[in-house]
């Protein structure tokens, strides 16, 4: 596999702003709390992608993506939702993308050196988990608050690639369409989270965590940075947004001869969001 770690284009988009989410500049409050957060995310997409006998270098950008939305269908949909009781934090992220005829894939394969690819693609990825707040250092809703939580649960993917043509020179076809089917696994994650309020009602976060670990894909990683802000209070709801910069990648096999599937990649990318808190 190669060094940037294998994963689809994900595609597209999107990550969560709170996914390590509570801003440590918001007091504390009692019982269970619910927050539902919306984002976009717009990655660079790249390494290497094989299926069956064909062997593709992925170099996607923001523009390649934006163009490639499929809007016969659902185009994307980024969601992050946190449930929160004292210390403990039960989150879901989910990221659906439908790119279709996107450019950025180049064959290094039998194909053709070179030959540049359209490509069809969907991507499911959903993340359940836990985080639990070890440490907490300072007054609750003061600037200098510290709060540290470790997190484990599971991201499940889901992929459907289609090359659905490959074109030398001058744009002419060279090599017949290849699809992967469904693919999909499950690889679980631990990581952990960092916040820390720089002045009331606002707050930066840092997250990572690893995962596959050959359970499902080989390894996978995420790091999440963001800055967090109160924006409004609309009809007693705290509404929050965030910026911030987003990392994942993954590294995943199967199967060999006409049933192979290899992807090894890294999206990477801004995000900007908003979260409504009840």
């Amino acid at each position: 596999m190669t060094a940037s770690a294998k994963r689809p284009f994900l595609a597209t988009a999107m990550v969560a702003c709170t996914v390590g989410l509570s801003s440590p500049a918001v007091a504390a409050e009692s019982g269970w709390q619910f927050s539902l957060t919306t984002y976009s995310w717009l990655p660079w997409i790249s390494g290497d992608l094989g299926i069956a006998n064909r062997n593709l270098n992925v170099d996607v950008n923001p523009g390649d993506v934006l163009e490639a939305l499929d809007w016969s269908t659902l185009p994307v949909w980024m969601s992050y939702a946190e449930l929160k009781n004292g210390r403990l934090t039960l989150f879901n992220d989910t990221i659906w993308t439908a790119l279709e005829g996107s450019a950025g894939f180049r064959s290094n394969g039998p194909l053709g050196l070179g030959a540049s690819a359209e490509v069809d693609y969907t991507q499911l990825t959903m993340e359940f988990g836990a985080a639990y707040t070890v440490y907490t250092d300072g007054v609750v809703g003061a600037p200098g608050v510290i709060n540290l939580d470790l997190l484990a649960g599971a991201r499940y993917w889901r992929q459907d690639v289609e090359i659905a043509a490959t074109l030398g020179a001058p744009g002419i076809p060279v090599a017949a369409a290849a699809r992967s089917g469904q693919v999909d696994w499950v690889d679980p994650i631990v990581g952990a989270r960092l916040g820390y309020g720089v002045a009331p009602g606002q707050s930066v976060l840092l997250r990572g965590d690893i995962g596959g670990f050959g359970v499902g894909s080989e390894f996978s990683w995420q790091v999440l940075a963001t800055y967090n802000a109160k924006i409004c209070d609309l009809n007693g709801y705290a509404i929050d947004g965030f910026v911030g910069y987003r990392a994942l990648a993954v590294d995943y096999s199967q199967g060999s001869g006409g049933r192979r599937y290899e992807m090894d990649a890294v999206q990477h990318g801004p995000v900007l969001g908003m979260s409504v808190r009840f």
